[in-house]
């Protein structure tokens, strides 16, 4: 058996690196975390990778097991940083429970932590969960608020496009603040659009495996966030495709202390259900060729998609498409083998929105789940 002790993951190669070697390892091996690898806030698209990673860490092998931790202090400080934020919540539900080196929590006990922090959420009381610029909605299967009022208007029930504009307008307006004003209310009504339909689409094919088995347990929800990526840390996760390298180069400027950074509005929405391709075609995706997921993919995305003008498409992800294209955004999705983006320039109309390319030209492990996260540049005047 080996030990397998994962610190801190911060840059998408170092989470793409341990989930090959969830892929790769025998069933005995143990996989320790950091408290810090599943509470860190480094941005949503790279905290939902994260989550991402636990996700199908627990769907190979976490469901009857333990989730090791690295002793950080005592068992109450440990359960309560991870019941601070959606991984460590994800970690804690998807798996028996913690162990913290010879200490068992079970599932239940541990997930008590997370109490007060998905009352006040359900509660719209941000201020009390809202750590630095970001803020997390969760839903935890099996869970007392389970169907936060931000996005269900009855047990199973999502909000529908003209509740969720207002949804995402009060939650854009409170994690922004004084940056708020730079996201055009166009683009803040598309993800609206695309929130319901998104969520509504959680509630029928991410509850259950690809052959429609319910899952033990579920989690779905979103990330929000005003993220600066400073390029020691974070450019070469933007160097594996010349598109990236020139979105990077473009968008990336110098602050007053000469450091180069990204400033981004971020949003990104997870789900631990089977993926995009899987629950598409009703078929595990080790059953088809790596060509033949891509060309699913991309079938996915289109189908529901209108045959009219793409920036007045009814569907929320052309509409966010051609927000993304008016302001120069990137859309980055992560699902099965595949990581696909799309990236527009400000103001430029070249460009298809369904033109997804690969992140990277190398060959990644498969994840369980999917993320979809959405990055707008915060640009100075």
């Amino acid at each position: 058996m080996a030990i397998i002790k994962v610190g801190k993951i911060r840059s998408l190669t170092e989470i793409e690196q341990v989930i090959s070697e969830i892929e790769s390892a025998s069933d005995d091996d143990r996989f320790v975390f950091s408290v810090d690898s599943l509470i860190a806030r480094h941005g949503p698209m790279y905290d939902a990778s994260r989550l991402q990673l636990v996700v199908t860490l627990a769907r190979h092998r976490l469901q009857s097991n333990y989730l090791d931790v690295h002793p950080k202090s005592s068992r109450d400080s440990v359960l309560e940083g991870l019941c601070s934020y959606s991984p460590g919540i994800a970690a804690i539900r998807l798996s028996r429970g913690i162990r913290i080196d010879k200490i068992e929590v079970d599932r239940r006990e541990a997930l008590s932590a997370a109490t007060e922090k998905m009352q006040a959420t359900d509660a719209e009381k941000y201020s009390k969960v809202i750590q630095g610029r970001s803020l997390d909605l969760i839903c935890v299967s099996g869970s007392k608020v389970q169907y936060l009022r931000q996005l269900f208007i009855a047990a199973g029930i999502v909000k529908e496009s003209e509740d969720m504009k207002k949804t995402m307008r009060d939650l854009v307006g409170f994690v922004g603040q004084r940056s708020k004003d730079k996201i055009p209310n166009s683009l803040v009504n598309a993800l609206g659009v695309f929130s319901s339909e998104l969520m509504q689409n959680t509630q029928e094919h991410a509850v259950t495996n690809h052959a429609g088995k319910p899952y033990i347990g579920h989690v779905e929800g979103m990330i929000f966030g005003w993220t600066r990526y400073t390029a020691d840390l974070f450019a070469k996760d933007f160097s594996g495709n010349s598109s990236l390298q020139d979105y990077w180069a473009i968008e990336a400027g110098k602050t007053e202390n000469g450091v180069t950074s990204l400033r981004a509005f971020e949003v990104s929405y997870f789900d631990s259900g089977p993926g995009l391709v899987s629950r598409f075609k009703s078929t595990p995706i080790t059953e088809m060729t790596i060509e033949k997921e891509r060309e699913y993919f991309l079938e996915c995305l289109k189908h529901k998609a209108t045959s009219k003008h793409e920036d007045a498409a009814g569907e929320g992800l052309p509409l966010v498409l051609g927000e993304l294209k008016k302001v120069g955004g990137l859309i980055r999705i992560r699902s099965g083998r595949l990581s696909m983006f799309n990236v527009f320039k400000q103001g430029g109309i070249e460009r298809n929105i369904f033109n997804f390319e690969d992140w990277s030209d190398s060959p990644l492990a498969a994840v369980e789940g999917a993320v979809i996260s959405i990055i707008v540049p915060l640009r100075r005047e």
